[in-house]
Parts: C-alpha cells; structure tokens; sequence
C-alpha cells in the first residue's frame, strides 16, 4: 500500500475523508463536504480555487488545464529544463493553433527555475530570490487571490524528503514547501502525496492549520495506475500558533506562525519553549509500481 498502515494520528486538526477533486475543487476533500453553517470549530470553511501554483510542472498540463479551463491564475515552477522546454512547446502550440480565438496567455506562466532559491540564497548570493518567492506565493497578486491559492507539490514516494537535500542546508525539499505553506494566506492549501506535517507544528500547537487527507482513486498517477494513492490537505485558518507549554501558570499569547522573515518560528515569543511537531512515522520500504504491475 502507498498508504501508512499505522494510520492512528490523533492530531488536534486531522480529518480522514473519502472524498475526490472534481474540476472545479469541489468534493469531500477541498471545498463542499460539509455544510458551512454546521463546521465544527476550528475545520476551515473550503473556498473556490482562485490560483494554482504547480510545484515541478512537468510538461505543464496541469497548470495549463488550470488556467485554461477553470479560468484561474496558475503558475508552474520546473528544475529539469527537458520537461519545461516540453511544457513551453505545449503552451506554444495551443496558443498557435488557436490564434483565431486563443485562450488568455496570461492565465498560464510557465517558469524554470530552482524552488530552493526562494527559500534560500542561490550560489554566489546573500539573500534568496524575493521576486520568485513572490511568483511562487502570488503575493504580487491581491490578497483575495493569495486567500484562494492551491500550491500543488507531487512530493510521493518522499522523493522531496531528506534524499532531496542537495542544498548543503541541511534542509529538504519538504521543509522548504513547509515554509511556504507557513506564508501562504489564512484559506490556502497545499496539496502533496506525501504527508508534510513532521515539519509543522503538532497537536496543541496546531491549531493554525486544518489537515484532512483522502484517496486518490485508481489510476490517477500515471506511476502507480493500478493503485489510489494518498492525497493530503493543508489549510491555513490562522497566523498565529499557541503556545502548549503546561509548565506556564499564565498562557502565553498567540506568537505568528512565521518570523518577520518568513521562516517559520521555532520558539514561543514568550516562554521561548519550542512548539511541538508531529513525529515521523517510520514507513514500510515501499516498492515501486511499473505499468505491468496488476492489483
């Protein structure tokens, strides 16, 4: 099973659902499962999808589906040039094909470029890239916008975990997308195949975000398409984190979720505990799938 077998979090903000994602972000998962007006406390209330931002494009269909027929912002960011070169011939043609009535250019932005630099420094410089964190974030967008956004990261099989760490950082792809998700606006989502909580903060602590996760359903990866695969759910509902420190006789307040530069915090502003993070579960060894593989 792609799936944890020892699936028992009882995490403060956790929802196991059955649910699918339609074409326009409805179903059990991201926006009508439950109705608004009967939420339980703390479950955020799901929004329409108004931005997508793809996290290693591919060929770009995706975003290119996004854009084009869902008619929402949405921006790709590709490491291997080979994949983007494809995904920018896509893009090219369809604009060519249809010159006569073409789809609006600037619902699709196809980017090469490293995620990492948008955390941290390139090589050769002090600061990382502000103008690529902004793209990848839409923070050059209004801010009705950024409370829609869905950052998609295919991170399966943990191929953005510690193997990911080519950085010299000591950090690992997952960390950095993380990170992201800690800037994003109250109402985003981020979306992976891989379980990113071991990086956030955890049970008392984690009332800032809203975790669910469902199944894929067969045959919605091309690498796996005799298995459903895992789906989980990040939502942004707060800035701010508590502290669960028992050994305060006065609660401490609220401290951001993130630092003023955009890091998310380790310690509690005020008793400087750290907050506590999810434990990772050690996983079974994992084979993997070939088309030829049967059930």
């Amino acid at each position: 099973s792609l799936q944890d077998d020892d699936d028992d979090d009882d995490e403060a903000v956790n929802d196991e659902s059955d649910g699918k994602i339609d074409a326009n972000g409805s179903g059990n998962s991201l926006n009508d499962s439950v109705d608004a007006n009967k939420q339980e406390e703390g479950q955020p209330q799901n929004k329409k999808i108004t931005a997508l931002t793809d996290i290693g494009h591919g060929i770009g269909l995706q975003v290119m589906q996004a854009g084009w027929t869902l008619d929402v912002d949405s921006r790709g960011i590709e490491l291997m040039k080979g994949r983007h070169e494809i995904a920018q011939v896509i893009y090219d043609g369809v604009i060519d094909g249809l010159r006569n009535d073409p789809p609006d250019s600037t619902r699709v932005d196809l980017r090469l470029d490293n995620l990492v630099h948008c955390v941290l420094p390139p090589p050769g410089k002090s600061e990382r890239d502000e103008e690529l964190r902004r793209f990848v974030l839409f923070q050059d967008k209004p801010e009705s916008i950024q409370k829609g956004l869905v950052i998609f990261a295919n991170n399966a099989q943990d191929v953005f975990a510690a193997r990911s760490n080519d950085s010299g950082s000591g950090a690992c792809l997952d960390e950095h997308v993380a990170e992201l998700f800690g800037n994003m606006k109250v109402g985003g989502r981020c979306v992976t195949l891989s379980d990113i909580r071991c990086h956030l903060t955890s049970r008392d602590d984690a009332r800032w975000y809203h975790y669910e996760s469902f199944q894929s359903g067969v045959g919605a990866v091309s690498w796996s398409p005799n298995k459903s695969v895992a789906v989980h759910v990040l939502t942004k509902i707060s800035e701010d984190w508590v502290c669960s420190n028992e050994e305060n006789v006065i609660p401490c307040p609220p401290s951001g979720v993130v630092d003023e530069a955009g890091r998310l915090r380790t310690k509690c502003l005020y008793c400087l505990k750290a907050p506590r993070r999810k434990q990772e579960r050690r996983r079974k060894k994992r084979k993997r799938y070939s088309p030829e593989d049967g059930d």
